[in-house]
């Protein structure tokens, strides 16, 4: 398990990569997650970086009220968040919902 999960993302306004996301703390002692926390991307990406901290995707499951987790997210290039292990020097965090 992961110490946070990403639930949104924002994208920049080109639409190229993604800027800010929503973040949430795994509390496994409670088998919930909490509360939203917004933001940015830089910051996740060096958290990852330096081991300070892992993150996985999170989408909410509204059939039956629960948050499905995702996938582990790692660093392309220490700059890139992806779910994706390859080359591609972008963000890809999958399908995860957008805010605004």
């Amino acid at each position: 398990m992961a110490d946070f999960c990403i639930t949104k993302v924002k994208y920049s306004e080109d639409g190229e990569h993604i800027q800010w996301v929503i973040v949430r703390e795994e509390i496994p002692a409670q088998r919930k997650i909490g509360s939203e926390r917004k933001v940015e991307r830089a910051f996740v990406a060096d958290l990852i970086r330096l081991g300070k901290a892992s993150f996985q995707t999170r989408v909410w499951n509204s059939s039956d009220s629960t948050w499905d987790t995702g996938a582990n997210i790692h660093l392309i290039d220490n700059e890139f968040l992806s779910t994706d292990r390859n080359s591609r020097k972008r963000d890809n965090l999958g399908n995860l919902p957008t805010f605004v």
